[in-house]
């Protein structure tokens, strides 16, 4: 492992693959599996290299500025203080405005979205200054009876201005390049779904390249055509459940955030029912039951519930 070095660019041959830092040390292996997230520099050089390949057909090679931002999102973790209880979790919705409270035993996180003018593909950057209006335009929002955004603000202990990029990149490998998580799909943080099909990208491509890397593979390891295979399998398997996944992140920031009018009727007549939200868990059970397994490892059975797991 070495978590110290920084990522320069990265190369392949039809034998390995080839990761150079910026102190000049290189790593050469298999694949590159790019985990680097939403500005994924393994992503960009992939995509510099498919573009100068003269083999490559242009639908091989992914778009520019695969991702849009329509949310920016300020985070602020704060001591817990005043009324909050650990454990305590709430949100606020409102027009171009949302906010998410986690309490903690010693610290509590809040995650406050608010919608931009006009959604952009550009990367954006924001300063410290970006953060300060920010907390003067929302800051007197209550966090809880006793408790104000600003109050957070004031005795935070980090804090961060960031935009909430959206969208499925459209090709995740390249030769012996692949891509997982952010840096293939980014989701606005909504209801958790990045995160968890992050992980389950790494699963699904672990079982792809299980099956290529078998006890009876060459010792220089499995054919350039054998990695390339499972890359596409895993991508074919994940694909639409993921743009339906980021799909469904979206409109619960657009619910949050009261986009328009149905969007705000939504949230305040259909989402705030609790027999509605058990209805809409309930349609969604047999989908979450069916998230894949390393099939090469055994392990215990998994608790039983109404909805029984595909894969155990």
């Amino acid at each position: 492992m070495h978590a110290s070095k920084k990522v320069r660019s990265v190369t392949t041959t039809p034998s390995s693959a080839t990761v150079h830092c910026v102190d000049g040390t290189s790593y050469t292996g298999t694949i590159i599996l790019g985990a680097d997230g939403a500005h994924s520099l393994v992503r960009a050089q992939m995509h510099t290299l498919a573009r100068q390949s003269p083999s490559n057909p242009p639908s091989q090679v992914n778009e520019d500025h695969p991702f849009l931002t329509t949310y920016r999102s300020l985070w602020i973790r704060f001591p817990t203080q005043a009324d909050l209880q650990p454990g305590n979790a709430n949100e606020t919705h409102g027009v171009d405005c949302a906010i998410q409270l986690f309490a903690g035993e010693e610290t509590s996180v809040i995650g406050m979205y608010e919608r931009l003018p006009q959604p952009t593909t550009e990367r954006l950057h924001f300063s410290a200054a970006d953060e300060e209006a920010f907390i003067r335009r929302w800051g007197g929002l209550p966090l809880s009876p006793k408790l104000t955004v600003q109050d957070a603000y004031d005795s935070r202990v980090q804090s961060g201005l960031v935009s909430l990029e959206e969208g499925v990149v459209s090709n995740w490998s390249w030769e012996r390049i692949v891509l997982v998580g952010d840096a293939a799909h980014k989701f606005t943080p909504s209801t958790g779904a990045g995160c968890n099909n992050g992980m389950v990208d790494v699963v699904a491509l672990v079982n792809e390249l299980s099956r290529v890397a078998s006890p009876t593979t060459s010792q220089g390891g499995p054919s350039m055509g054998a990695i390339k295979e499972a890359f596409k399998v895993y991508q074919d398997k994940r694909f639409e459940e993921v743009v339906a996944g980021c799909a469904g992140a979206s409109r619960a920031t657009a619910t949050a955030t009261w986009k328009n009018a149905v969007f705000k009727f939504v949230d305040v007549h259909v989402m705030s029912k609790q027999r509605m939200v058990k209805y809409f868990m309930e349609k969604q059970a047999p989908s979450i039951a069916a998230t894949p397994a390393l099939e090469f490892v055994k392990g215990g059975e998994l608790p039983e519930g109404k909805v029984p797991w595909v894969h155990v």
